[in-house]
């Protein structure tokens, strides 16, 4: 991650509610969208940290109401703790410090928008999957994450309209395929016709919900392994991060995402096709661990379609890199010729994968949901 060497944090930092001396600061985390930096300050001869971060805005297009989501999220996750948790609350959900005028963010004169939060000591973020226990306790706070949230009646903004709208993901697709700027639909043709073909997969959840089937909830809508962050000592799940796309949804886009990041043993650009399938360990270590966490307030047609949860985000993702492939690889970043390819085809292996298992995955998520809820 690149990181402007002409901030001033020093000044940055002094607009917000921090006390003691000013030390240093230093990047911070591995993420592609914020710029992050821990900065240490001296209080009372004890080095304390906070976590500051420059708010993207050319993807997230409102900082204040994305930062309105956040408060009104961690506000809500921080009095369920203080009533119910035996872990430290400061540990367990972000805290957001304030401006000295009481805003949850700076704006510098460059315009470019600034948050401060308090860095949780003590545990980390992975980006590769080490250990089934550590699959189990990354779901289980996602799951928990949503439970907290599951009555917020405060209603939040689409921070990104149509994140994961399937429908719309595909029609784009079928615009981009119809002029095919880049000659390239002959050398995707395969994908191409693996999408057309599985395409009803769209059609399902957003039926469910219309016929009220399934509820719109709050919910994370970007749940990778590395969203959060693991106890160093205890490896236990402490506290889910990276909320920009907190924001109303369907807990199954998040169920789904955790399948899509975890469930195989393979990098999303894999080359060598025979490595990418559903591991029914790891598909069980992050079904149990779930549903451990949000078991209890999901409804049966959630549940019955957790399976279909997992397949729906792997091909939609799968759909927006075949989408920038054929259209010139203007959105994802690429490191080499057919890039987007190769990811669209690792996503598309890995819903074939989860076909193929699905009776076998079905007979998990009762067995699991037997035991997480039904008990």
């Amino acid at each position: 991650m690149k990181h402007d060497k002409k901030h001033d944090l020093k000044q940055i930092a002094r607009q917000f509610q921090i006390y003691g001396d000013f030390v240093r600061f230093e990047p911070h985390g591995t993420g592609h969208i914020n710029d992050t930096y821990a900065v240490t300050y001296d209080q009372g001869g004890r080095g304390v940290r906070y976590t500051f971060q420059r708010i993207n805005h050319s993807i997230f297009k409102d900082p204040p109401r994305l930062m309105d989501n956040v408060v009104c999220v961690t506000d809500h996750i921080r009095k369920k703790l203080q009533q119910n948790s035996r872990h430290a609350v400061s540990r367990s959900v972000l805290t957001v410090i304030r401006t000295h005028d009481g805003a949850a963010y700076y704006r510098d004169a460059e315009g470019s928008y600034w948050r401060a939060y308090l860095f949780i000591e003590g545990a980390r973020t992975y980006d590769v999957l080490e250990t089934l226990e550590m699959a189990w306790q990354a779901a289980k706070a996602f799951g928990e994450f949503q439970c907290c949230l599951a009555d917020l009646s405060e209603p939040l903004t689409e921070t990104i309209p149509d994140f994961h709208n399937a429908q719309k993901r595909y029609r784009t697709f079928q615009e981009v395929l119809k002029k095919d700027c880049c000659n390239r639909a002959a050398s995707a043709k395969a994908e191409i016709d693996f999408l057309n073909a599985n395409a009803g997969l769209f059609d399902v959840l957003p039926r469910l919900v219309e016929a009220g089937k399934i509820p719109l909830r709050t919910t994370h809508n970007d749940t990778k392994i590395n969203n959060v962050m693991i106890d160093d000592k205890t490896h236990e799940g402490v506290c889910v991060i990276d909320l920009d796309t907190v924001m109303p949804g369907l807990s199954l886009y998040d169920f789904g995402d955790i399948v899509r990041t975890t469930a195989s043993n393979s990098l999303e650009d894999e080359k060598d096709l025979s490595k990418v399938k559903s591991e029914l360990p790891r598909f069980e270590a992050i079904l149990d661990g779930y549903l451990a966490g949000a078991g209890k307030f999901l409804n049966s047609a959630e549940v019955d379609h957790m399976v279909h949860g997992g397949k729906l985000i792997t091909m939609v993702i799968g759909t927006r890199f075949l989408t920038d492939y054929l259209d010139g690889d203007n959105y994802f970043k690429v490191h080499r010729e057919g890039h987007n390819l190769d990811r669209c085809r690792t996503q598309f292996k890995l819903v074939q994968s989860l076909m193929e298992q699905e009776e076998d995955l079905n007979r998990l998520v009762r067995k699991c949901y037997q035991k997480n809820v039904k008990g």
